[in-house]
């Protein structure tokens, strides 16, 4: 960690110009030591405002500059103090890589880049790395969605994310609006006060329950247009959006650490972007990046989440004493960008945070080595056991749209008044159309820590539904808290086979109450299922608005103006048997 006596003053510069390739002008705020001297520089790149640090437990760039960097904030185009259009994801490759090299030639700069951030700053780091700018050496990328195609991640399953529809309501808004009414106070009152009702709706639930719902674009004050047009995209074409080059990784010549949390919208793609780096480093005898994942949700790095405390190891303020989050990057720029591996001599390459143990279990790469896999079977009456069932019968329940199951925490990054983590479920379980399936009492500790799915055999009278599946762990006192949960949308179980393959295909309709085989990926977790818990499989066909709920018609939950009771059934015999696999250590 960082001495008293090797911290030193900070200078900050506010609204430094950076000039795009083709003239547009971004502006940055630079904190810089105030001693002088040639230091490497840290870049951050957001459309949040670079004067509201959102990542203060994450990273600070007052302490990052005190302990020897230039630290780069810098509002993206089209935001904020930045000239130019806005134009998310796809304008940050070319600004990118200009804006990388540009903080390379600051003064004070020693020619080498480093890149930090989480969510929307992660994926402005990975979109300039695959550019390939000279300077980028290292990069600390926090609970970070694929950079290259990001329809895969929000269509999980084939399904749509309600989240996207509150990011560009709830955090990007406000600002075109004040950029569209420059010089017209009048104006901008009245389209503030149109865009707080729109808002305000979208944050109660009440707009997602619009038919058809591409209404939401057309609302007084919506900033939701381009996210329904993207939505109303066919699933196959989509997904051909964007070609997805087979050397994506290997342009990515950074030293690169990945943190993610369990109950984080993007876990796939922190994890998927930590295998695919580790790869690389290993056919070219590169730094093995590093992975840390604790117990936290997309916006939150605190010792707790939903209705569960972890304790203090678990914070991002502390981190077993190392620091916190702030002193993991300290380490990790040491090393990358000052040649000080000292820094990391004390540093696992990964890091898990298992929830029920509470503790950090530290490996040498991700999956943990000796893991395997072991199957749990839905049972007849509502059992859940090693073994598949004998002959039985298939579970049945009806799913209305009208009526669609609650969201109740989870991996999501919605309103406020849906917070994320983990929840009781048991009002939720209650319902007549949530099955659920329970072990026994376990008589010993069972950890989980990796990759869950659940093989699915169901049929549904309605030509396409969806179904979710979800994990959950069930307390000696009742309390039944979810751990992960996926989603298949019917029609789509060509394009999602295998738990983290997306194979882009037309979409085929069921025929009613014929049995199909669903893949449902929930992701993976650390979790360690303490004597006297048992686990828990709940099946049902919503969680509503975190996934836009299926009307059980032909037509797209975007388009669709009606909705149908479908009658759903789920199997669990010799030839069909339903099942969950989880990732055991």
């Amino acid at each position: 960690m960082t001495s008293v006596a090797e911290r030193r003053d900070v200078l900050v510069q506010h609204d430094v110009e950076g000039r795009m390739r083709d003239g547009v002008v971004l502006r940055a705020d630079v904190y810089r030591p105030a001693d002088g001297g040639r230091y490497p520089v840290l870049l951050s790149r957001q459309p949040y405002s670079k004067d509201v640090n959102i990542n203060l437990m994450y990273a600070d760039p007052v302490r990052l500059a005190a302990h020897g960097y230039i630290v780069v904030m810098q509002d993206v185009r089209g935001r904020y103090a930045s000239d130019g259009e806005f134009t998310p994801s796809d304008q940050e490759f070319e600004d990118g890589y200009d804006s990388v090299q540009w903080a390379a030639e600051l003064p004070g700069s020693d020619g080498q880049v480093g890149m930090f951030g989480r969510s929307y700053h992660s994926e402005t780091q990975w979109r300039a790395a695959v550019m390939e700018p000279p300077a980028l050496r290292s990069m600390v990328t926090g609970v970070s969605r694929f950079h290259y195609s990001t329809e895969a991640q929000e269509r999980p399953g084939g399904a749509h994310e309600g989240s996207r529809l509150g990011w560009m309501q709830f955090l990007i808004g406000a600002d075109i609006l004040a950029r569209r009414h420059r010089g017209d106070p009048e104006g901008l009152a009245r389209a503030m006060a149109e865009f707080g009702r729109t808002t305000a709706r979208l944050a109660s639930g009440e707009l997602f329950r619009l038919l058809p719902l591409h209404q939401l674009a057309a609302l007084p004050g919506s900033m939701m247009g381009d996210v329904i047009a993207a939505m109303s995209r066919p699933l196959d074409a989509a997904l051909h959006r964007r070609p997805w080059p087979t050397d994506t990784y290997e342009r990515v010549h950074a030293d690169t650490f990945h943190v993610g949390g369990w109950y984080d919208i993007f876990t796939p793609g922190t994890l998927t972007q930590y295998e695919a780096m580790r790869d690389v480093a290993a056919r070219t005898g590169r730094r093995v990046p590093h992975l840390l994942v604790g117990p936290w949700t997309h916006s939150s790095y605190l010792g707790n989440a939903g209705e569960l405390d972890f304790g203090p190891a678990a914070s991002g303020a502390v981190l077993d004493g190392r620091g916190g989050l702030n002193g993991e990057h300290l380490r990790w720029y040491d090393a990358t960008l000052k040649g000080r591996d000292d820094a990391l001599a004390d540093t696992a390459p990964v890091r898990l945070f298992v929830m029920g143990e509470n503790r950090w279990r530290s490996y040498d790469s991700y999956p943990v080595p000796g893991a395997r896999t072991e199957d749990w079977y839905l049972q007849p009456g509502g059992g859940l056991e090693r073994t598949a069932a004998t002959d039985s019968e298939p579970d049945r329940y009806d799913y209305d749209p009208a009526d669609p199951v609650p969201t109740r925490g989870g991996s999501t990054m919605l309103a406020p008044t849906l917070p994320p983590g983990p929840f009781d479920q048991r009002e939720i379980e209650a319902r007549p159309d949530v099955l659920s399936y329970t072990s026994a009492p376990l008589e010993q500790p069972y950890t989980v820590l990796g990759a869950v799915s659940v093989t699915l055999f169901a049929a549904s009278s309605a030509p396409d539904t969806d179904f979710v599946a979800r994990l959950v762990d069930v307390h000696p006192d009742g309390r039944a808290f979810n751990v992960v949960d996926g989603i298949i949308r019917a029609s789509a179980r060509d394009t999602y086979p295998e738990p983290g393959v997306v194979r882009p295909a037309p979409p085929s309709p069921l025929e009613p109450d014929a049995p199909y085989r669903f893949c449902i990926d929930l992701w993976a977790t650390g979790l360690t299922f303490l004597p006297g818990h048992r686990i828990r499989v709940d099946v049902t066909s919503s969680s509503h608005p975190r996934w836009i709920r299926h009307t059980n018609t032909d037509d797209d939950p975007v388009d669709a103006t009606e909705t149908r009771v479908a009658r759903q059934r789920i199997f669990h015999d010799p030839t069909r048997p339903s099942r969950i696999h989880v990732t055991v250590v």
